[in-house]
């Protein structure tokens, strides 16, 4: 049991690492904060694929993206262990750059395929997320979980 334990947090882990570094690839940069609740929609996004929103909306995109969350508490909370775990070997790793709560990518790391791709959606509300201060964020975060 517990080697089966170990053996579902490795591939939760692993999973996490890809998803956090396909997304500071395009985006360069990105708040930790910001970084756990991206992560895990973009993971949420490829086991659930027909989402209710599209590249099309413009209008509160953050506000429809985080409402994605609702309902969701106990999974996300659960994902945000392995997502912490996937920031931390990234960083040991030397991979990513962590300073004053932001995530940056080394230059030199070249873009592989990746098979947890973020939806235009999702990389609307990235980068609309990034004008939001980190009070504001959370604080509809936790609106909506």
């Amino acid at each position: 049991m517990r080697q089966l334990k170990i053996e579902v947090e490795s591939i939760q882990v692993s999973i996490f690492c890809e998803i956090v570094l396909d997304i500071l690839r395009k985006h360069r940069r990105l708040s930790i904060n910001k970084t756990l609740v991206f992560a895990y929609l973009i993971k949420k996004e490829r086991f659930i694929p027909n989402s209710v929103y599209n590249g099309n909306n413009t209008q509160d995109i953050i506000y429809k993206c985080l409402s994605l969350l609702s309902g969701d508490y106990l999974e996300f909370c659960n994902s945000v262990e392995f997502i912490i775990k996937a920031i931390h070997i990234l960083k040991t790793r030397e991979i990513i750059i962590v300073e004053n709560n932001l995530l940056f990518i080394k230059d030199n790391l070249s873009a592989s395929q990746s098979i947890f791709k973020e939806t235009k959606f999702l990389e609307k509300a990235i980068e609309y997320s990034k004008g939001m201060n980190e009070r504001q964020f959370m604080k509809e975060v936790t609106n909506n979980v």
